[in-house]
């Protein structure tokens, strides 16, 4: 009997340290919880697309665009002047693909803000889904983030119509916009790698999947804040 007792009692406290580590576990924020560290200052690396994502291509140029005819339709009405320094390609479809500068930090336990220096953009990430959509759409949308793996999973919503490219190349405000966050060490240096993938059956025949590099900066000496216009 004491040996039964004392097996029971061996068993109960083992289950009740594991309970008690979950428990804790379950307790911990999205920011304890990350699997990687993306705070930081960070600057693209383009070299792919360049003559897409530096300069702004001629109108018509939708090479490698799944636009569908609509989408071709829309992106045809576009004037270069009357657009030029407007905030449409800022949008959280297109943003990373710019020639930008990141600022990545916790705004709180539960939100990650990640701000841009060219079109001075902020956007937050909600580990807490149970936030609302009843803002107006905006050019960041509404993101809700997850860790999944290695990786940061956000999902935007809630949109303001935009370009996938800055020659007028649109998206939609039913877009929906879902971006992994990876970093990684490359000969030494510290890299973020954000595959975006573009949901838009308005515009697009098929998602539009893009894939943006930045690199560590060591300071925040470049970062160069240019605002667009909103309209």
């Amino acid at each position: 009997m004491k040996l039964y007792k004392s097996l029971f009692f061996t068993a109960f406290l083992s289950l009740s340290v594991s309970v008690s580590i979950s428990a804790q576990d379950a307790m911990q924020t999205p920011r304890e919880d990350a699997p990687i560290d993306l705070e930081g200052y960070w600057t693209t690396v383009i070299t792919e697309d360049w003559r897409w994502r530096m300069v702004t291509p001629p109108a018509g140029d939708f090479a490698s665009l799944p636009l569908n005819e609509e989408g071709i339709r829309v992106g045809n009405q576009w004037n270069a002047e009357s657009d030029e320094g407007t905030c449409r390609p800022y949008g959280a479809a297109n943003l990373l693909r710019m020639p930008v500068r990141i600022n990545i930090s916790w705004e709180d336990e539960n939100t990650i803000r990640l701000e841009s220096d060219h079109g001075m953009q902020t956007r937050y990430f909600h580990f807490d889904s149970d936030e609302s959509m009843n803002d107006a759409p905006s050019w960041q949308g509404f993101s809700t983030a997850e860790w999944e793996g290695e990786a940061l999973k956000v999902v935007t919503r809630n949109l303001r119509a935009g370009y996938i490219r800055r020659n007028g190349a649109p998206y939609s405000d039913n877009a929906v916009v879902t971006e992994y966050f990876r970093r990684h060490t490359t000969y030494g240096d510290d890299w973020i790698t954000v595959m975006v993938i573009v949901d838009d059956p308005q515009y697009l025949t098929e998602p539009y999947f893009t894939s943006s590099s930045f690199k560590r900066m060591t300071d925040s000496s470049e970062w160069n804040p240019t605002p667009c216009e909103d309209r």
